[in-house]
């Protein structure tokens, strides 16, 4: 599975609106059957976001097996964990 660059395209919107109270909930409705997981911002130090907006950062997964891993492109990716920023 990849991600398309609509679907990129729809989560750098969604996150750049710092209004949105549950992104996750937000995300999951505007792309229906994509995986989408948040953490803290902690949990991800030592990996690269795909992309860093002023409130989230975005990292890429692939998680076609039982433990998830970080992916460097949309190609790879088969969902996204989302981190807030401090």
């Amino acid at each position: 599975m990849s991600l398309s660059a609509q679907q990129l395209a729809t989560i750098q919107d969604v996150l750049q609106d710092a209004a949105q109270v549950n992104v996750l909930a937000t995300l999951r409705s505007a792309l229906p059957g994509l995986v989408c997981s948040r953490c803290d911002q902690e949990d991800m130090r030592g990996e690269s976001p795909y992309w860093r907006g002023h409130s989230y950062a975005v990292f890429l997964v692939d998680t076609d097996a039982h433990c998830w891993r970080v992916v460097d492109g949309p190609d790879e990716a088969s969902g996204v964990v989302v981190a807030r920023l401090s």
